[in-house]
């Protein structure tokens, strides 16, 4: 039964212990990982992501098996990869022949030479109740604040160590920043180094968005659209690299842009626009003390509206927020935006004619909804976008068949996307049913249906 048990349990981890030795442009970070192997595969290989330009990452430690019977990871199943979500590579440890109910323990060491790093010291876990136990321990230094919930303080030496103290949920964050007005300082620098310079390409662009209309939310959406439209737009790759911005000339070389170079590019439009206007780094997880870890989004502030150049295809002047979010204002100050629930309205209109044997469908969407519909259709051709159509209808359980579809212009992000399609109704002629028709969305919100049409007899629509 205890075998049996061991098998059955799931994979977990069992205790985390940190390290942190820094000094002003280096920082080390020593983790070492106790696991017990449950039969799901989680632990067969472990990874820790790093960007090559500023980081070094090394398996000091790896030792995996049964009590009394251990072994080490052999040197060939240790290897660095590229392609990791959001970053350049990733250092993998894979640990063959792991069977359930194995302990493992390894130990990453991260060397950190990058611009957060020649700032301060600056450092956050967050976890719930797994693993067990979790020790931090740093050296203390001048300016140095914690925030901990869920850790006992304590120290041994010259070391300030935190250990969790069994909760559910357990926070710790450290920053020897004094104010949000440094963090934001340390976020934008290199932004506003790079938006000194604005090239002649991007003077040209400015004054061809400029040209779209007097009102400057026209100028704005259009210069957005310039920048969506012409440029490779990627993920936030993490951590330094997120808020480290190439020239502008070298941005628009590449034909490729991060987050926060997609927002640089928009504000300096701007302001040869003749309009002010101000990058916002943003985070949906709250920083209980000033520090420039956790943001992610890079908003662009102009006339008390924000805007998101890196979103792709979204409706103009929208903001996502599924969240809340916490923006790092100009100046240095944490303002929260709630949850938008507004916008998040959807609009389709059926008329379903069985004794024709037709349906007709028109669809008016905002917000995420609009953004949904963008991405699903433009960019296609009209045969392609048919066919789209027909794989949505389908996998919304609707058995119609479009033949006909006209859509609103997706790149003019000033209108409100919409689509209408109609076409035939599978099985006609003969006895129909079908229930109130509906499509499917990746996404919660409000969508208001209606379906009218005539039903004859021996065919029936179902509400």
């Amino acid at each position: 039964m205890l075998g049996l048990a061991l098998f059955l349990a799931p994979s977990r981890y069992i205790s985390v212990e940190v390290d942190i030795d820094w000094e002003p442009g280096r920082k080390v970070t020593t983790v070492a990982y106790t696991a017990l192997a449950g039969d799901d595969g989680r632990f067969m290989r472990v990874s820790r992501d790093f960007d090559p330009d500023y980081m070094e990452v090394e398996l000091i430690r790896g030792e995996y098996g049964f009590p009394g019977s251990t072994r080490e990871v052999p040197g060939w199943a240790v290897d660095s990869l590229t392609g990791s979500p959001g970053w350049p590579r990733a250092l993998v440890a894979a640990f063959p022949g792991l069977r359930p109910g194995m302990t493992l323990n390894w130990t990453f060491r991260v060397t950190d030479t990058g611009p957060f790093a020649s700032q301060g010291l600056f450092y956050t876990y967050i976890a719930g109740e797994e693993p067990d136990t979790i020790i931090v321990r740093c050296r203390e230094h001048e300016g140095l604040s914690w925030h901990a919930a869920g850790f006992t303080e304590g120290s041994r030496g010259n070391d300030l160590v935190f250990t969790s103290a069994g909760e559910d949920f357990r926070e710790l964050w450290l920053s020897t920043a004094s104010s949000w007005a440094e963090v934001d300082s340390i976020l934008m620098n290199s932004s506003r180094e790079a938006s000194a310079v604005v090239p002649p390409d991007l003077r040209e662009a400015s004054i061809e968005a400029g040209a779209a209309g007097a009102l400057p939310r026209m100028r704005i959406s259009r210069g957005r659209v310039l920048i969506t439209e012409s440029m490779q737009l990627q993920g936030f790759p993490g951590g330094d690299a997120g808020f480290q911005v190439r020239s502008i000339q070298e941005i628009l070389d590449t034909r490729r842009a991060t987050p926060m170079e997609a927002a640089t590019l928009l504000t300096a439009m701007c302001r040869v626009m003749g309009m002010e206007a101000s990058v916002v780094p943003s985070t949906d997880i709250r920083p209980p003390i000033p520090t420039p870890l956790g943001f992610h989004r890079a908003f662009v502030l102009v006339d008390g509206i924000l805007e998101e150049p890196s979103e792709y295809l979204s409706p103009v002047g929208w903001v996502d927020t599924e969240d809340t979010l916490w923006l790092l204002l100009p100046g240095g100050s944490l303002a929260e935006l709630p949850p938008e629930t507004s916008q998040e309205i959807c609009r389709e209109d059926w008329t379903v004619s069985p004794d024709e044997g037709r349906f007709s469908l028109l669809v008016t969407a905002s917000g995420g909804y609009d953004r949904e519909l963008r991405r699903r259709l433009a960019g296609l051709d009209d045969e392609e976008m048919l066919l789209r159509v027909a794989e949505w209808l389908r996998a919304s359980g609707v058995h119609f068949f479009p033949d006909t579809l006209i859509v609103s212009d997706f790149y003019d992000l000033t209108e409100t996307a919409s689509m209408e399609v109609s076409g035939f109704i599978a099985g006609f002629p003969g006895p129909w049913a079908e229930r109130t028709p509906s499509l499917l969305w990746n996404r919660d919100g409000v969508v208001n249906r209606t379906c009218n049409g005539s039903v004859p007899a021996g065919r029936l629509i179902i509400r």
